[in-house]
């Protein structure tokens, strides 16, 4: 009898905070931002565990309909988080108003796109090593299926900042300094690409994109 008198009283409390816990599938995130003292206030979905994916796209798309204050806080917080993905959801996101970027949001941006292709960059270096110094031919199978999976995540990073500077932020930078910052990002990111071709064919193939568009 008393076992079932404390299930009904869990039961009880399960159904009192239903309520709550579905409430907290969207808060507010509220902060004090540096130096103004104005209120940023993002509702930013949730992501709980365990629940409807919708992809990178869907992740992307997040932060479409905030203000872009609290874009940049988001990628502040994502920063001091080290995460790097997220970090390049939202300054992607304000890079794609077609706006011209504050130094703040320029430095934001390369931070972001320099942590996600560093690491791949690193990935691809570690894996070359062991791939020179590999003999057996069943692991080098499997070595060259690796680096290709790696060589396409960087490829595909590279080639969404590159479009980004010659379709966005380039064309809209309003002063000299931007432009060359951009420009500078635009040649990095060329070459990290043409470093990772995987063939000589391939190689060429970048270096006369890179000239037909540049």
């Amino acid at each position: 009898a008393l076992v079932l008198a404390l299930a009904f009283v869990v039961l009880d409390v399960a159904q009192a905070a239903a309520p709550v816990l579905s409430a907290v599938h969207r808060l507010p995130l509220r902060s004090c931002a540096r130096g103004r003292g104005a209120r940023i206030h993002a509702e930013l979905p949730l992501r709980l565990r365990g629940g409807d994916g919708d992809g990178d796209g869907g992740k992307d798309a997040q932060y479409d309909s905030l203000p872009r204050e609290s874009k940049v806080y988001i990628a502040k917080m994502a920063e001091q988080a080290e995460r790097f993905e997220e970090m390049v959801s939202a300054t992607k996101s304000i890079a794609k108003m077609g706006v011209d970027l504050t130094v703040e949001e320029r430095s934001l941006l390369s931070v972001a796109y320099k942590n996600v292709v560093g690491a791949r960059r690193a990935s691809w270096k570690i894996i070359s090593s062991i791939q020179h110094k590999e003999t057996d031919e069943h692991n080098l199978n499997l070595i060259r299926e690796y680096l290709v999976k790696v060589e396409k995540e960087l490829s595909d990073v590279c080639r969404e900042i590159i479009s980004l500077l010659g379709t966005y932020l380039i064309p809209s930078a309003a002063e000299a300094d931007a432009k060359v910052f951009y420009l500078k990002m635009l040649g990095d990111y060329w070459r990290y690409l043409a470093e990772v071709a995987s063939s000589r064919s391939e190689e060429r193939r970048v270096g006369k994109e890179c000239r037909s568009r540049w």
